[in-house]
């Protein structure tokens, strides 16, 4: 069983190229937010210095986890590695989210002892960070959400969430740097600012830390629901019960479906052929690309 068997692994070049690119977009903010924070004394800047890190090593987890996934299904992981993407995709919103939590302390301390904290902020050296910083973030995103939606991993979901929350933090940064330029003695701006970046932080994990643990609890798809699938199910002529559904993800591209499926009396070509027409409606209708059905016939008299 090789990795595109199931259909998810069309465009896995695309998303590896992705989170690559989210990699080298990262180092190079990184880099001039980094001087930027040292030449301004900015906490908000800071704050987005320093949350580029954890997000170069989630993105290279999720990258390495796609690659091992590449290696498709052994003997004693008949999934392959899928798995692991989902754990990538967890410890990116954990990395994410502890950044956040601890930034945010930090602001909200320095907000109510009235201090700074690093001395007084330039805001000519956060606007000259924030400005580039503003046009990579723009140009990744716009390049990473013209990979097709149905191929995005939660990892790189993850990545693209991320760029999207940090064009919002790098305005956060703009409108900051602007305000101190134009009133010097409107210190607090500073703090309300890395607070605000440490709130969007937190926020953009959460609903990542929600996805990864359904894949883990093998939950149902958010949107999916078993009604709807046996409903659909019970349309394919030849199909007269559906009972013992279980549907879980593997990874959040690899939906999976067991089912008993009672039909009437049919031959074998017919049994076969109700199953095969099941399984392409499941995957039409509700993306589940790996299907199994137990035909049962009439219960014996």
């Amino acid at each position: 069983m090789s990795l595109h068997s199931h259909g998810e692994g069309a465009s896995e070049r695309q998303v590896l190229r992705g989170l690559w690119l989210a990699v080298e977009l990262s180092l190079g903010i990184l880099l001039i937010e980094s001087l930027g924070a040292v030449l301004s004394h900015s906490l908000s800047l800071t704050v987005d210095a320093v949350h580029n890190v954890p997000d170069i090593l989630a993105f290279l987890l999720s990258w390495s986890a796609i690659r091992a996934s590449e290696a498709g299904a052994t003997p004693r992981f008949t999934f392959g590695a899928h798995r692991m993407e989902t754990f990538a995709g967890l410890f990116n919103a954990l990395l994410v989210l502890a950044t956040g939590a601890a930034f945010g302390y930090g602001a909200l301390v320095y907000l109510l002892r009235g201090g700074t904290f690093d001395g007084t902020v330039d805001p000519v050296w956060v606007l000259a960070a924030a400005v580039p910083t503003l046009a990579l973030r723009g140009a990744g995103l716009l390049v990473l959400q013209g990979i097709p939606g149905r191929v995005r991993e939660l990892n790189l979901r993850s990545v693209i969430l991320h760029l999207g929350s940090d064009l919002v933090i790098t305005l956060a940064l703009l409108i900051a740097g602007l305000v101190l330029l134009l009133r010097p003695s409107i210190a607090w701006v500073d703090p309300v600012a890395a607070l605000a970046i440490a709130a969007v932080l937190v926020y953009e994990a959460l609903p990542l830390l929600r996805d990864g643990w359904d894949v883990l609890t093998e939950r149902i798809p958010r949107n999916l629901s078993v009604e709807a699938i046996t409903a659909s199910a019970l349309g394919v002529p030849g199909v007269r019960a559906l009972h013992d559904v279980h549907v879980w993800s593997v990874c959040s591209s690899l939906v999976c479906l067991t089912a008993h499926v009672g039909v009437g009396e049919v031959s074998l070509r017919e049994a076969t052929n109700v199953v095969a027409e099941l399984r392409l409606r499941m995957e039409q209708e509700f993306g589940i690309v790996h299907s199994t059905f137990e035909v049962e016939g009439p219960a014996p008299a």
